[in-house]
Order: C-alpha cells, then sequence, then structure tokens
C-alpha cells in the first residue's frame, strides 16, 4: 500500500475555522479525504504554528520550525512513498520579515532536507529519497488587510505575499522536478477567519490533491 507523510500546519492538523479550536474530524480533514479517496494510508505530521524553517518565540519556539523537525517526522513515519508538504502560511507573520522569495526558498530547504534524509523504504536507515510534492497554500482572505481586524498588526502584509507566493513556489520547484498543487486554485480561506479553511473547503482540497496525486 502506498504510504503518504503530509507534513504541515493548522490547515493540514484540521483547526476550524469558527474559532472552537476543536479539531475537524478524519472525514473532514484534507489528508484523511486522500486517504479515503486512494485507498492509501496517510500519515499526518501537522503542527499549528509551524513555520519551513523558522523558530518563533511567540509560541513554541524551535518546536514549529518545521526544517528542524523534519527528520525527525520521517524517521518516525518510515517508510514513506510520498512526502506532501503544506507550509508557508504562518512565514506570512510580520514578525519573520519574510517575502514570496525567502518562503519559497524555504520549502525547497525542506525538499532538500527530505532528499538527504531519505524515505525507509528499504528500511529505517535507507536514504532512498521519497517522492515529494509541494502545496501551495491558499491565500490569506480578505480580512487578513483589513486594519480593523483583531490580528492585522501580526498578519501585517501577508496578503500580498500570500498571492504572489504561488509563481515563486512554482518556478523554484521546476528546477528541482518536484510537482506543485496550488490549493488556491481549488478553495479560499473562510470569510470569518483569513487563515484556516472551512470544513467544505478542507473535503474539497482533499479530493482535489487526491485527483492530482492519480495523475502523477
Amino acid at each position: 500500500m502506498t504510504r503518504v507523510l503530509v507534513y504541515g500546519d493548522s490547515n493540514s492538523w484540521g483547526t476550524p475555522s469558527n474559532g472552537s479550536g476543536v479539531r475537524y474530524d478524519v472525514k473532514t480533514r484534507w489528508p484523511q479525504v486522500i486517504a479515503t479517496a486512494l485507498g492509501w494510508e496517510v500519515a499526518e505530521e501537522n503542527l499549528p504554528g509551524r513555520t519551513t524553517r523558522h523558530d518563533d518565540d511567540m509560541m513554541l519556539g524551535s518546536a514549529m520550525n518545521g526544517l528542524l523537525h523534519l527528520p525527525v517526522a520521517l524517521k518516525s513515519q518510515s517508510p514513506v512513498d510520498w512526502l506532501l508538504i503544506m507550509l508557508g502560511t504562518n512565514d506570512f507573520k510580520a514578525r519573520f520579515e519574510q517575502d514570496e522569495a525567502t518562503i519559497a526558498a524555504g520549502l525547497m530547504a525542506l525538499v532538500d532536507c527530505a532528499r538527504r534524509v531519505g524515505s525507509g523504504k528499504a528500511g529505517w536507515d535507507d536514504v532512498t529519497p521519497p517522492n515529494v510534492a509541494i502545496i501551495v497554500p491558499p491565500a490569506l482572505g480578505k480580512l487578513a488587510d483589513d486594519a480593523t481586524w483583531e490580528r492585522f498588526a501580526e498578519w501585517k502584509g501577508g496578503g500580498a505575499i500570500s498571492r504572489r507566493l504561488g509563481d515563486v513556489v512554482r518556478v523554484q520547484a521546476k528546477m528541482r522536478q518536484v510537482p506543485v498543487f496550488d490549493a488556491g486554485f481549488v478553495v479560499r480561506a473562510s470569510r470569518a477567519d483569513p487563515i484556516h479553511l472551512d470544513a467544505r473547503a478542507q473535503r474539497a482540497l482533499g479530493q482535489a490533491i487526491a485527483e492530482w496525486l492519480g495523475t502523477l
């Protein structure tokens, strides 16, 4: 059976857009929608607040650093046939002072890391690279650009960067022969929460990614 490792943040973990904090169930979370649609085994290694490669002292410090913890995820979840990376949203926060080029570079650093660590398919210490794909997160919703939003200062400027990210990722990923799926072509952030997806969007994203994976 094909085994997939999804490595992401809150939108992959299943943070709801209604503010309750109660995680979406397995019928709703997009990684598990993939599992059902394709009959594949999907391991979820997702952490709300995770960045591509930055510590975050406003949250859990180095625990938020996706690059630091990817080797642990790959080793603990081996064997891995496919690694799906959906990160970048938290890098839009103003405190990280990132733009679309540096965020894309962070995603490429994750790709390079995965290829060094390997998949473990022929045994725990096997360094044969897994197949890697990048899921570009959807752009932040319009509310992120509204100065009256209570979290505006935290995400200031992030909306514009988020809308430019996909084009830059595609260019950088092409050089590494990494397939890219742009979630923004399928779903949008909730109107009430410009960061997260509602339940319908979660399911739609999972179905669309499953169909895309079937063509690779």
